[in-house]
């Protein structure tokens, strides 16, 4: 891949500003007085964006090049984030949120194509790993950063992640490389695919058996992940009373582990072993891990299997990746990227709404949820070959 340093540091300043508000958002709505299940539906309304979205940047990358969308999203982000942080009343976040999901629509679809597109036939694999590994690094760095900054001022927090965030967008539209060839489409083609449903309309043009599986298990797993996630960092706040600032030291624990585990063990299983059952194996380890939790005697022990879960989740993602790469074809392989962001998507807004409303049921609800989830999506993994 051509300027692969570029490409992946530049993929690392986002992902550190776009985490910078989540370690203090639980403070943030409890200071503006909103009620617990605003975190699942704040989150739900951006994965809602995502989801409608996402395949419509799946089409439009072939139009414009994948450059510009990712500056598009990162810009947009920065924006969003304006009436998320100063916008003080439930609708005007929601919007932002929804904006959000729009605009990291455009991001995650753009990388995703970028890759797949400047890397060599027998590299797009290792490169997933490493975008995965990436994002997750400096993810919970992000996390890190803004759980520290979230205890001096909440508003420096976001902030800086504006600032980021649109600088981040320049400098992906000035450095990275073009797309060799693009599509050009007349003024009614344009009409057309400028409406979402339309491109998931066009779904029906490429998906085959094993794509409708593995769509199947994508939206299965990341809603028990969001189920998970997002009652773990409100779980920490509410329940423990934990300073932002331990949030943010957990997730920089998270990027180390992932780190490691990413740039060894999941090359390992991409490059040397069959990926479905390698990803059956690690979705059953999961589930084990979420029993753990879910009966954890003390903090500690608490924090401990869910730090090595996060972990764990990191080696999941690129194997899924991998196996949707491998099922598309060339000619609609950007298509088929819009439309796994999608499933990310939909397992997002699932996940997180059923995290608000099983947590007002029982903080532990959202975990036995989960999963349920990853082992249903550890069971589908028997029907793919590859």
């Amino acid at each position: 891949m051509p300027k692969k340093f570029t490409f992946f540091t530049l993929i690392a300043l986002f992902n550190l500003a776009a985490n910078y508000a989540h370690p203090v958002t639980p403070t943030y709505f409890k200071l503006l007085g909103l009620n617990d299940a605003m975190f699942g539906i704040a989150f739900a309304m951006m994965s809602l964006g995502m989801f409608a979205f996402s395949p419509f940047f799946g089409q439009i990358t072939s139009t414009i090049h994948n450059k510009t969308a990712m500056a598009w999203g990162s810009v947009g982000y920065a924006l969003a984030q304006i009436l998320f942080s100063f916008g003080h009343y439930a609708g005007i976040i929601l919007i932002g949120r929804l904006l959000a999901g729009i605009a990291c629509a455009a991001f995650f679809v753009g990388v995703l194509a970028y890759i797949t597109e400047h890397s060599a036939t027998n590299q797009v694999g290792t490169n997933l790993t490493l975008n995965v590994t990436v994002q997750t690094v400096f993810s919970a760095g992000g996390y890190f950063i803004g759980g520290v900054l979230g205890q001096v001022n909440l508003n420096l927090t976001f902030l800086l992640q504006i600032g980021q965030l649109a600088l981040a967008g320049l400098l992906m539209g000035l450095f990275l490389d073009k797309d060799a060839h693009l599509e050009k489409l007349n003024r009614h083609q344009l009409k057309s695919q400028a409406n979402p449903l339309t491109a998931f309309l066009e779904g029906k043009e490429f998906i085959t058996a094993k794509l409708a599986l593995l769509f199947g298990l994508s939206i299965v797993f990341y809603l028990g992940y969001t189920a998970f996630d997002q009652s773990f960092n409100y779980y920490l706040k509410d329940f423990y009373n934990l300073p932002s600032s331990v949030n943010g030291f957990f997730k920089g624990g998270v990027g180390l582990l992932s780190l490691i585990l990413n740039l060894t063990l999941c090359l390992y299983l991409i490059n040397q072993t069959k990926v479905s059952a390698s990803l059956r194996a690690v979705l059953g380890f999961s589930a084990v891990l979420i029993i753990g939790v879910l009966f954890s005697p003390n903090l500690m022990i608490f924090l401990a299997l869910a730090l090595v879960f996060y972990g764990v989740y990191a080696l999941t993602v690129p194997l899924i990746q991998e196996l949707i790469t491998q099922a598309a074809q060339e000619e609609t392989r950007n298509q088929v990227l819009g439309f796994y962001q999608a499933t990310q998507s939909l397992g997002m807004i699932i996940g997180a709404l059923m995290a608000g409303f099983l947590y007002d049921f029982s903080a532990q609800a959202p975990f036995f949820f989960a999963l349920v989830c990853f082992l249903l999506a550890g069971g589908a993994t028997l029907r793919i070959k590859g």
